[in-house]
């Protein structure tokens, strides 16, 4: 393909501005890519994609999941051009592709594998013409960009090249129906020996049968939406599963795939993580790597600490996890995590997220699609809750059922730690926004240089 003169121009003054920011000690992440792009609308395709692209996308778990492909693809020798470090959207993903190119366009490396925002699917899906694509779930998310399932879904599903291979989540009766046509394969999730489904859910993404209307019957859900089920009028159904997790014991899940068991380690038994696995074993599998080769590589795997944390403070464990402020899925699905966990808990939420922080918001419709009732147990004894909105988050608890005198909150975040009470309390389970980083290390911070039974 011919490239026109301005698509060199843009090549040539981001690599300028890459190595300016590099020396400025900037990652370079997305501004170079927002600038051509600005530029050159049309920078994207022009690129000469490396040989295999692997592309990941989903509301929930796509990055812990592109980290445990990126594990064990670079424990297996693949030398490949990623986006690990951040910049999952057109402008991100720009700067990456700029960072590894030649002046024309083309790539050193084979391999790539992306991260990649579901929204942004007809900005990149066409130019990067993915191999394979992964999609963790499609679920009700941030009611400002993503919140109806079907509009998302319609947005991936318009732009999925023909030649992709899907990988898809069959338990999820939304994202497993993406691009019919398309070569698939499907992971799933077992019900597990002693699980205790999460069916008493605010939400339910997917209660009407998509091809006739009728209601959809769940034979069990794991959580929300994400389960089996199948229609009696219509006979749609949840597809056969190629790759499904059929047990965890002991830190390892048991995968069935062709008839024959394959074990995997586990980061944690986290249900989410379990799915998160078992799509990253999928992938890797259907990509080519052996039993063998992913087992070993899955071993070195661990959930970024940037998404799930776990420390001594004070005597007490302190669990630190992702809850994705804006997002009800997400956000209830660490609610239900806190509810199951044993012991005598104190809760701290710090879930706005830093740009509305600032500049406020005054939609807070998603806290009530949020499953907080899991939090007004017994075994729950404190809730601090802190930031701007905390007074918000407060009528919500008490609209869930929660004891007030349970409830503590404060405008400033740096102060949730001196309104814990720690003298009956065996863990501190810490919810947080994604872009809520600073707030948290310094809660973090402090809940360290406690002495053992004190408060801050």
């Amino acid at each position: 393909m011919r490239k026109p003169i301005r698509f060199y121009a843009s090549v040539l003054g981001a690599k300028c501005m890459i190595g300016l920011m590099r020396l400025m000690g900037r990652n370079a992440t997305n501004l170079p890519g927002e600038i051509a792009l600005y530029f050159f609308p049309n920078l994207l395709r022009y690129f000469e994609m490396p040989k295999t692209v692997i592309a990941v996308t989903g509301t929930n778990g796509k990055t812990t999941t592109s980290n445990m492909i990126n594990t064990i693809l670079r424990e297996n020798g693949y030398d490949f051009i990623d986006n690990s470090f951040g910049g999952n959207v057109d402008t991100g993903i720009a700067s990456i592709l700029l960072s590894n190119c030649t002046l024309g366009g083309k790539f050193k490396k084979d391999l790539a594998l992306f991260e990649m925002d579901e929204r942004s699917a007809p900005r990149l899906l066409p130019y990067l013409a993915p191999d394979y694509l992964v999609c963790t779930n499609l679920q009700r998310d941030s009611m400002k960009r993503n919140a109806h399932t079907e509009f998302i879904f319609n947005i991936l599903n318009e732009n999925i090249p023909a030649k992709t291979k899907l990988i898809l989540n069959g338990d999820d009766l939304i994202s497993s129906r993406l691009a019919e046509q398309n070569s698939r394969v499907y992971f799933g999730l077992d019900k597990l020996e002693g699980e205790i489904p999460t069916e008493d859910n605010i939400i339910c993404d997917m209660k009407n049968c998509p091809k006739c209307g009728r209601p959809i019957t769940y034979t069990f859900r794991h959580y929300n939406h994400i389960g089996r089920g199948y229609c009696e009028h219509c006979g749609f159904a949840s597809p056969a599963i190629d790759f499904e997790a059929k047990s965890v014991s002991d830190g390892v899940v048991t995968i069935l795939h062709d008839g024959k068991e394959e074990h995997y380690s586990l980061p944690n038994n986290r249900i989410t993580d379990i799915y998160n696995t078992t799509a990253a074993v999928t992938l890797a599998r259907t990509f080519g790597l052996s039993e063998e080769q992913v087992a070993a590589a899955v071993k070195k795997m661990e959930v970024v600490k940037s998404r799930y944390d776990r420390f001594e403070a004070a005597g007490c464990e302190v669990l630190v996890t992702l809850a994705k402020g804006q997002n009800p899925v997400a956000c209830s699905a660490m609610c239900d995590f806190i509810r199951k966990e044993p012991g005598k808990k104190a809760v701290i939420m710090i879930l706005d997220d830093a740009n509305d922080a600032r500049n406020s918001t005054e939609n807070v419709a998603w806290i009530y699609e949020t499953d907080f009732e899991f939090l007004k147990g017994d075994d729950i004894k404190q809730i601090v809750i802190g930031g701007v909105r905390c007074r918000d988050y407060l009528v919500r608890c008490l609209v869930a059922g929660i004891d007030r005198e349970k409830v503590a909150c404060t405008p400033n975040e740096a102060e949730v730690p001196g309104l814990l009470h720690l003298d009956d309390i065996d863990k501190i389970l810490i919810l947080y926004d994604v872009f809520n980083g600073p707030a948290l290390k310094n809660i973090c911070d402090q809940l360290k240089a406690l002495p053992t039974g004190g408060n801050a």
